[in-house]
Order: C-alpha cells, then structure tokens, then sequence
C-alpha cells in the first residue's frame, strides 16, 4: 500500500512538472518567436548628377524602395529635370547644402543658414513647397572642420526650428578616395550593416561614383536577407525617431 501510494505521488510530481514546463516553453517560445522590426534608410549625399542619380534611380525603381536623397542646390540648379523626375518617382529630398564648400559654410552659423536655406529655396522652386525637416550636414554633425562653438549654434538652431540633423549608422566607405571599388563598398555592409534596428546608410550619388550604383543592388540584396523594411525618410515613425536618437544618429 506504501508503495502504491509514493508512485501515485511521484506520477502527480511528474504530471505538476510536465505541466509547468510545458507552460512556460511556450511563454518562452512565444517571446523568441515575435517579430522585430527592422527599419532601412538608403540616403545618398552630393547629388543629382547625371551619370550616377539617374542609375541609382533605376535600381531603386526595380526594387520598389524609396530613398532619401540629400542634395546640393547647385548641382539642383544645374539639373532640374532630375530633381524632377525623384520627386515624380516619390524618392524623398531633403537638403545637403547649396555650395559644398566646408570652409564658407561652416565660417560662422550665418554663412550656414544662408547656404541651408538658398538650398531649401532652389529645391522648392523646381518641386514646390514640401516639408524638409531632415538636415544632413556636410561631413556630418561632429566633422572637424567647423569650430566647436558654430556647431553648437547651428545644431540648437536646426532644433529650434523644429527640424532634425542626421547623420549615418554606416557608412559605405564611396568617398573615402577619389575611386574605391564596388567589392570594398560591398564588404563594408556585409561586415559593418545590419547592427541596429534601425539603420541609415551612407552613400553618395555625385558624378564620380560609379561604384556605388555596382554596388547598390547587392547593398538592397544583404539587408533585405536580414529582413530589414526600406523606408524613406518622410515616412519615419515616432519610435525609429527615439531609437535614433538613442544610438546617436539622430540630433546628436
């Protein structure tokens, strides 16, 4: 009788553990099984040109991405049609710079707004008002060139008009050098991308970069196996906005 009772004892043990385990395997499972989001932003700096916007353009169209192109207003002057044609295509530009002269712009916070704004003023000429609230400061928010003093007046500025500057997550490695070739670039993401949530890419689509549109369908290819969601700027959601800010991409 003794030992008929301890085995009913044990198989009640044995059930109560089952249970449990079972239980919270799935919580476990469930928790590992839900989706993250992963957000792209494939930005190119320095253009429109003509050798090199339109191509991107091209791979960017075949692929259903929208991208974010941060201009320089002389180059939009001399190429209005291209500007035209993102626009008509619903890439989204935001402005770069108007001259893309470090030492001019970057001499005090006036000679900055003045160049920003001209930038702004000749893209809105060709493409009507739209909201730019997107700033990519030439060689980034932390570059070297301007005075520590003028970047923080020009960084609380953009603020306080209620704009944003943003730099990159990575950078794909095209203007390190005159030419740097589309494997280097291609090896960069491969190694480099895919670290955040939310990534922005660097890249530049001035007439000389040729190896950034052979590279650029491979760039589409690593991140869409690694199940990040293309975006373009204007369509960025409150909490990739946080994200950024946290990682130091965003208003830094």
């Amino acid at each position: 009788m003794v030992i008929i009772i301890k085995f009913r004892n044990f198989v009640i043990l044995l059930i109560f553990f089952l249970v449990t385990f079972s239980s919270n395997y799935i919580q476990v499972s469930a928790l590992y099984s839900e989706k993250i989001n992963k957000t792209l932003y494939l930005t190119f700096d320095d253009g429109p040109s003509i050798n090199v916007t339109k191509d991107i353009l091209k791979i960017l169209k075949e692929n259903n991405i929208r991208g974010t192109f941060f201009v320089v207003g002389d180059s939009v002057n001399l190429y209005p049609h291209l500007i035209k044609e993102l626009n008509e295509n619903k890439m989204c530009i935001m402005p770069h710079c108007n001259i893309h002269d470090y030492k001019g712009i970057y001499k005090n916070e006036d000679n900055y707004f003045e160049d920003l704004n001209k930038c702004k003023e000749n893209i809105n000429a060709i493409i009507g008002n739209k909201k730019m609230n997107f700033i990519r400061m030439p060689g980034g928010s932390d570059n070297e060139i301007c005075s520590d003093e003028v970047l923080s007046k020009i960084k609380g500025k953009i603020l306080n008009d209620g704009e944003n500057y943003i730099d990159w997550t990575i950078a794909v490695g095209d203007a390190e050098n005159f030419e740097v070739s589309a494997e280097l670039i291609k090896s960069r993401v491969r190694d480099e991308g895919g670290l955040y949530n939310v990534e922005v890419v660097l890249m530049h689509d001035s007439g000389v970069k040729k190896s950034t549109v052979e590279a650029l369908q491979d760039i589409i290819n690593i991140y869409k196996e690694r199940g990040y969601t293309f975006k373009a700027l204007d369509e960025i959601e409150p909490w990739e906005i946080e994200y950024l800010k946290e990682i130091n991409v965003l208003n830094k």
